[in-house]
């Protein structure tokens, strides 16, 4: 029962809901192309892909890259952009891979103001 009122008040707190996140190479025609976790120098960028259905209010999610170094999460990037009012919303994010200094573990987060939409960590070798 506890479990089905979070559910219930997580579901009614967000105006809407988060169908997808992935990190991939490459967005075309708002789909993520070649998703996966581990990225190379070569590939030259790191896509955050977000799908979001039923959105019933204008707002602004938040995408965060950071790398982890020295033992902890450090901020490289964060990335405001809208998602609008409608039956469905598809935005991404990306980074530019400018050589070794990149290598490492990486994650990106999508925030709704302080609240944790999902995250997902990869690697770059």
């Amino acid at each position: 029962m506890k479990k089905l009122l979070i559910f219930i008040l997580i579901t009614f707190s967000f105006s809407y809901k988060l169908k997808e996140f992935v990190t991939c190479k490459n967005v075309k025609n708002h789909i993520p192309i070649n998703i996966t976790s581990k990225f190379k120098v070569k590939d030259k960028k790191v896509y955050a892909f977000a799908y979001f259905k039923n959105i019933e209010s204008n707002k602004t999610i938040d995408f965060i890259w950071e790398k982890y170094a020295n033992n902890k999460w450090n901020l490289y990037a964060d990335i405001k952009l809208p998602i609008y009012k409608g039956y469905r919303w598809r935005t991404f994010s990306y980074i530019n891979i400018r050589g070794s200094y990149y290598k490492g573990k990486w994650r990106v987060s999508l925030f709704d103001k302080n609240n944790t939409l999902s995250i997902k960590e990869f690697q770059i070798q």
